[in-house]
């Protein structure tokens, strides 16, 4: 396992660009917000923050339980069900 002690506190924009897939900060706030990750945007130049451990904690959540949150597709489908 990796040591992670010396990890930066916040996310680079880099790793900001690669979960958002966007470069404006508008949209990668919108990616964050439907990602359920926390974020805050810079009172300065607008740009987003976001903490190493709340992205890994929400990403990490959201991976935990697959199938949660999902629902009924407007086809009747429901992909959460086993066979």
């Amino acid at each position: 396992m990796p040591d992670d002690s010396n990890a930066p506190i916040l996310l680079t924009p880099e790793e900001l660009q690669r979960i958002t897939k966007r470069t404006r900060p508008t949209a990668q706030a919108r990616v964050l917000e439907h990602l359920g990750i926390p974020h805050l945007r810079h009172p300065i130049d607008g740009s987003v923050v976001v903490g190493r451990e709340a992205a890994l904690k929400a990403l990490t959540a959201a991976t935990d339980t697959p199938g949660a949150g999902r629902q009924e597709a407007s086809n009747g489908l429901n992909w959460s069900k086993h066979a």
